[in-house]
């Protein structure tokens, strides 16, 4: 305390004196360099101003060589100074600092290693970091890599080169692919460029669709095909009336996409015509089923031509060549004898008496003979040589037995085998009537008559017919609900036996279902056979000596046919034939079935007369006839889809007993059920106990019996059409 009051005192003491008397002092402020910075005089105790800071250049100044506040003394005050360091900072292209590092100034900084970035490349520092003067802020400097890239096409050949920066993109060139080929791009990216780099264009074998079609533009196959190669066609089939030809373009060696379309040519067929078993040579020789084409008419001295047919046993008339015909065609030409005959009598010969109508010694039918005149040399026909002019009208036995074949005259001869010189004869007239003796000048008359058929109120058709013979009538015309039953001659004559101009008029009944020109084969067995009518080589019973047939006509199954107007394909009948069995006459077998048809004209209508031959036999048993029937209708159906059937069951004679007839005819009439076909029942047509009138022996219908068949294959089917 009490050193305090001392300091006090003397301090007091000072001012007083101070302010007593006050002395003056020289301040000088001098910089380093000893420039005088300031330089003045103040009084002792007064306070001593500095100036402002001095600056030197790479230096901060820290103040002055001494302290100094009141001034007491003379002063020198001297600036004092520390070198100056300063902040260099080095850093990368994403501003990241490599490296900070302190500098005196004026001095060098010294850089960093540097490592580039992926795809660059250092360039240097944007800046000099040498004889720094201040912080400093250095930044590396880079630029991207640049790489060559080639382009080449694949057999290396250079398109294009370029230099790209680092991840830049290169241009493709444009590519010209090769003839074949397509361009499918690059074996490299070329958007993203990290080195030099040779890209490759790729390339591909062109691939086109080939597509094939019908010319109905149905799609026949598709194919895909490599360019320069070729396509393989599918199989086209022939159509029913055309042919594949070929395709409208080629397909080798493709190149680009194609629609190829097949191209069918009208088929082509050879048509030719026959009389008898000689070849016509005529105009026509081929056809086309779309050209509706009239046949030619031949000539023939003597005879006047009444159609062409599709064969010598068929009735069915061609008028025309139209679409329902395919396949080659064989015509069968039919004549009318108009030129008079030229019977003479042979020299020194002697005429018969007469012709004889004799029943048969079995009490069924007839039989005619020529009758010797009571001069004869001798009556025994064994001793004679027998000879008819002319085998289309009438045959002869060795035992004088005269059967009719069609109508007309002819001479028959009988020759004394001991003597040639001796020579009998007469002229006959056949008929549906039967044969009797004509005279020489009969015969050599005109044999023809016309008849006309009156198609409409306006139209007629004429056709000249062998008098006494039958005439093939045309198709009747159609009437809109109703049936057509026949042609009526206007004295009530018949087509079958015409001895005089005729006009035939056609009938009709009510019904929707008119069969009128419809085609209808025909598969039997001897009780539909006639000769000339069935195919050659096929045993038959008809025309029989004592069946008192002498037309094709007067059988039960030409009765129907004629009935309805239809036309007669083919009468595929064999006498002795079964339905089962393994003979090639079994109706069951597709070698007896192709006789249903003509080429490839199938009928309209198949009317089947079969198993009376079955029903008797030891070898065939009931079960074997219904698979056999069934086969047979299956066959059947297969080979001719469209054709209306009709079964027949058997009659009541005495070829096999009642029994096997009511076992045999169920069968029959189950597959007419199961099929919904129409069935005549031929067992309402006489009674076993009548039969004896209406056979020629135990199986076969005389004429009387025909006629009973035929009116029940006429009224039922009749029933079953309505």
């Amino acid at each position: 305390m009490k050193q305090k009051w001392i300091t006090f005192i003397l301090i007091t003491f000072l001012f007083l004196l101070v302010g007593c008397h006050k002395k003056q002092v020289q301040i000088r402020f001098v910089d380093w360099d000893d420039t005088i910075i300031l330089e003045v005089e103040i009084s002792q105790g007064e306070t001593i101003v500095a100036p402002e800071n001095p600056v030197r250049e790479g230096y901060v100044f820290i103040g002055w060589s001494e302290d100094f506040t009141i001034a007491t003394k003379d002063l020198i005050l001297t600036a004092q100074y520390d070198i100056k360091v300063w902040s260099v900072t080095f850093q990368g292209i994403n501003q990241e600092i490599l490296k900070e590092e302190q500098v005196i100034h004026n001095m060098n900084a010294t850089a960093p290693e540097v490592i580039s970035p992926l795809g660059y490349h250092f360039t240097g520092w944007d800046k000099d970091y040498s004889q720094i003067t201040g912080d400093l802020i250095v930044t590396a400097q880079f630029e991207k890599n640049t790489y060559l890239v080639r382009f080449v096409d694949g057999q290396g050949v250079l398109l294009k080169e370029e230099i790209v920066s680092y991840l830049g993109k290169a241009t493709a060139p444009e590519v010209v692919a090769p003839v074949g080929y397509h361009f499918t791009g690059w074996d490299k990216d070329s958007s993203s460029i990290v080195s030099d780099i040779t890209i490759t264009a790729q390339f591909e074998f062109n691939q086109y669709q080939v597509r094939f079609f019908d010319d109905q533009g149905n799609l026949l196959k598709e194919e895909t095909v490599v360019h320069g190669l070729s396509a393989t066609a599918p199989m086209v089939s022939n159509r029913e009336n055309e042919n594949f030809s070929h395709w409208d373009k080629a397909f080798t060696k493709v190149h680009e996409n194609m629609d190829v379309v097949a191209v069918f040519t009208e088929k082509e067929y050879a048509i030719s015509f026959y009389d008898g078993t000689t070849r016509l040579s005529l105009d026509m020789t081929t056809y086309r089923p779309s050209e509706e084409r009239a046949l030619p008419l031949p000539t023939k001295v003597g005879y006047q031509f009444s159609g062409w047919f599709l064969s010598e046993i068929s009735l069915y008339e061609i008028t025309q060549i139209d679409s329902s015909f395919k396949g080659n065609l064989t015509l069968y030409s039919r004549w009318v004898k108009t030129e008079q005959n030229q019977f003479t009598s042979p020299a020194r010969g002697i005429e018969f008496d007469r012709i004889n109508k004799n029943p048969h010694s079995s009490g069924k039918g007839y039989v005619y003979q020529p009758q010797f005149p009571s001069t004869a040399v001798t009556t025994s026909v064994t001793n004679y040589d027998w000879v008819s002019s002319d085998t289309k009208v009438a045959t002869i036995s060795i035992y004088s037995s005269i059967s009719i074949v069609s109508a007309g005259y002819a001479m028959i001869t009988a020759t004394l085998k001991a003597d040639p010189s001796v020579v009998y004869y007469c002229i006959i007239r056949t008929s549906a009537d039967g044969i009797v003796k004509a005279t020489l000048a009969e015969a050599n008359a005109p044999n023809y008559v016309v008849a006309t058929f009156q198609m409409s109120e306006t139209e007629t058709i004429e056709k000249t017919v062998q008098k006494g013979g039958f005439v093939i009538a045309p198709t009747a015309p159609f009437k809109e609900g109703y049936i057509f039953t026949g042609w009526v001659g206007e004295n009530q004559e018949t087509i079958y036996n015409i001895t005089k101009d005729t006009t035939f008029i056609p009938t009709y009944t009510e019904g929707q279902k008119s069969y009128a020109g419809k085609t209808i084969s025909v598969l039997g067995d001897s009780i539909t056979t006639y000769l000339g009518y069935i195919p050659s080589g096929f045993s038959y019973f008809y025309p029989y000596p004592t069946a008192d047939l002498t037309d094709v006509n007067q059988t039960w199954w030409m009765q129907f046919i004629n009935a309805y107007g239809m036309k007669l394909l083919v009468n595929n009948a064999w006498s002795g034939s079964a339905v089962a069995g393994s003979s090639s006459s079994a109706a069951h077998t597709m070698t007896r079935l192709q006789y249903l048809y003509i080429g490839e004209i199938k009928p309209e209508v198949i009317l089947i007369f079969m198993g009376a031959n079955d029903a008797p036999s030891p070898y065939i048993s009931l079960t074997q006839f219904d698979e056999a029937y069934g086969r047979m209708l299956q066959n059947i159906k297969t080979s001719s889809p469209n054709s209306e059937i009709i079964l027949c069951t058997l009659p009541s004679i005495p070829l096999y007993t009642e029994a096997e007839q009511v076992n045999y005819n169920a069968v029959i009439q189950k597959y007419a059920t199961e099929n919904n076909f129409t069935l005549f029942d031929f067992s309402t047509a006489f009674s076993r106990a009548s039969s004896n009138q209406y056979l020629v022996d135990s199986a076969h219908p005389n004429k009387t019996g025909m006629d009973k068949l035929a009116e029940v294959a006429i009224r039922d089917f009749m029933q079953a059409i309505k």
